[in-house]
């Protein structure tokens, strides 16, 4: 097979690994929009306590591996994000003018995230040993184990919040609620509940994505922003609480950030990014799908 053949192919595979885990975080990122119509900027912040936690977890103790890792960080970032909705989200949304509000208290919220991060972690930069080790060879193209874990359980978690959506109660709740909120009430929803439930599992989502990419880089007090700044362009690119435009936008715009950063250097990746959320802004502010699908 030709070598730039071969190379190609090897790009699109690490993009699509990339993107199973922005996937995740983007539509964490979308169904908190879908429903309340806000934008929660301590997202990258929750994003890098998932990691944190799962690092405090793998120094605290020398028997612990991946598997406890995830049974224990994810259910403990769902309880976290359910109680920040309680404690700080929930007394403002009746208030006047409450979603500009939400958003500004959220990004405060994550100013204080991140330096409370660093002082209780420093500002060295704190390693999570890989998934997995080894590589495997299919039909000659090199994939680390750790990234083929990587995107089946991201294309799991993918499955069955995809399943929590359409089979349970609270997944039909949250979907009624984004249509015509309402009208759900009249019908007598509980919307506190499905919002404080729809924010644990962001939050949830965004902790395992935290988990998932934290082995490729390393963990830093104020690193969530990158990741969050992607998902954010991701969601818009995608449409606006669009759960199926934010899978299609992850998968193209980590595939085209793969090539970037390919063919023209690490450093272009950041402006990659940007020049996309312009693009956007200027072109189609809508996104693909402008609705939540």
């Amino acid at each position: 097979m030709n070598i730039w053949v071969q190379q190609i192919i090897q790009v699109i595979i690490s993009g699509i690994v990339t993107a199973s885990a922005y996937a995740i975080m983007g539509i964490g990122l979308s169904v908190i929009y879908g429903i309340s119509r806000v934008f929660n900027f301590a997202y990258g912040s929750f994003f890098t306590w998932g990691a944190y936690f799962a690092w405090i977890l793998f120094a605290t103790f020398s028997w612990m591996n991946y598997p406890l890792v995830f049974l224990i960080v994810v259910p403990a970032m769902f309880f976290l994000g359910m109680g920040t909705e309680k404690v700080v989200v929930r007394s403002l949304r009746w208030r006047k003018n409450w979603q500009v509000t939400t958003m500004m208290v959220t990004l405060g919220l994550a100013f204080l995230m991140d330096n409370l991060a660093l002082v209780i972690f420093g500002g060295f930069a704190k390693p999570l040993p890989p998934l997995f080790h080894g590589a495997i060879n299919p039909f000659g193209f090199t994939l680390s184990v750790q990234d083929l874990a990587m995107l089946i359980i991201a294309v799991t978690v993918m499955i069955a919040f995809g399943l929590f959506l359409s089979k349970t109660r609270i997944g039909r709740c949250m979907q009624a609620i984004s249509q015509d909120m309402t009208g759900a009430e009249i019908v007598g929803i509980p919307i506190k509940k499905v919002f404080s439930y729809t924010f644990g599992l962001s939050t949830a989502l965004v902790g395992t994505g935290g988990i998932l990419l934290a082995p490729r880089y390393f963990i830093t007090p104020h690193g969530g922003w990158a990741p969050f700044f992607r998902v954010f362009v991701i969601v818009a690119f995608g449409g606006l609480g669009s759960i199926r435009g934010t899978l299609y936008a992850a998968f193209i715009l980590a595939i085209f950030e793969s090539f970037v950063s390919w063919s023209l250097g690490a450093t272009w990746v950041m402006p990659f990014w940007f020049l996309v959320f312009l693009g956007v802004l200027a072109f189609r502010p809508s996104g693909l799908m402008g609705t939540w699908g």
